[in-house]
């Protein structure tokens, strides 16, 4: 009997990349305050995932540890977020979803200097590769470059460094517990969402959005991109090869650029595409990368 495709593990995480390619687009066409739109993305993920939750009938784990280090990588989540969406507007979805991916690099350092993991001379070259890619794309003459290009530039690594703690922290919270990826990611939600609410009180940013469009953009990421996008992925991740995954997982940053180009008109030359493709190799050997 041939198998239902819907239940490949390959399948599940090749879906999900695409749906979270989509994410900076939503955040670009919802146009709206890069905080306020990080609220509404978590706040309507944790909806989405609130019903898959009760379904499957998922256990919490209870130990404190966990679910502190969970807190905080939601608290890490939103800042990724804040930078992140800062740097959509700035540099547009694909170069601030590609330098995103950078956490591949900031990941493996962290990893080196806190859980003595070792660095390889795959991943410099890696590192290296990434860097002259990333040249490519904005020219060798920095200082040349606008300020909101640096800036967002900044951003998107900045984005890079909070999300691999993100990763690091989840990581941390599920080894040696029974929780489920689906709690977590719910707590996670949770935790992020109240940080990313309080944040904007703190900013006296109003809550109301008053434009449709945004709010069918914000809802879409939330639902679509992250829960769904996140479920699918979370599913399938573990039961797919680890040089697989990776290479399944950068259509997101890969797809994020090329809807760039095609729905923002984003002005592309050929060493420019060039450099996509360098970053893209750079991030998929970090990604697959042996520690000892």
């Amino acid at each position: 009997m041939t198998p239902d495709l819907r239940s490949l593990p390959i399948f599940r995480l090749l879906v999900g990349a695409i749906f979270l390619s989509f994410s900076p687009v939503f955040i670009k066409v919802a146009a709206v305050d890069p905080d306020l739109a990080g609220f509404y993305r978590m706040l309507f993920a944790g909806i989405g995932l609130l019903p898959l939750f009760i379904f499957r009938k998922n256990k919490v784990d209870m130990d404190r540890k966990p679910l502190l280090l969970l807190t905080g990588s939601g608290i890490f989540l939103g800042i990724d977020f804040m930078f992140w969406h800062r740097g959509i507007d700035l540099i547009g979805p694909g170069l601030s979803t590609l330098l995103g991916n950078f956490q591949v690099f900031f990941t493996a350092v962290f990893s080196w200097l806190f859980l003595k993991e070792r660095i390889t001379l795959l991943f410099i070259l890696a590192v290296l590769v990434a860097g002259c890619g990333l040249l490519m794309i904005t020219g060798i003459d920095l200082p040349a470059l606008s300020v909101a290009v640096k800036l967002g530039i900044v951003f998107g690594l900045l984005t890079a460094f909070f999300y691999s703690g993100y990763i690091l922290l989840v990581k941390a919270a599920l080894t040696g517990s029974q929780m489920s990826g689906m709690t977590a990611m719910l707590i996670v939600s949770v935790s992020s969402t109240l940080f990313l609410g309080f944040f904007n009180l703190f900013k006296g940013t109003s809550f109301l959005l008053t434009d449709s469009r945004s709010f069918y953009a914000l809802a879409a990421v939330g639902l679509i991109c992250t829960a769904l996008g996140w479920s699918l992925i979370s599913s399938a991740i573990k039961q797919v090869p680890a040089t697989v995954a990776g290479l399944v997982l950068l259509l997101q940053p890969t797809l994020a650029f090329i809807w760039d180009v095609v729905f923002f008109k984003r002005a592309t030359s050929g060493i420019e595409y060039l450099g996509i493709v360098l970053i893209l190799s750079a991030i998929y050997l970090g990604s697959v990368r042996k520690t000892g």
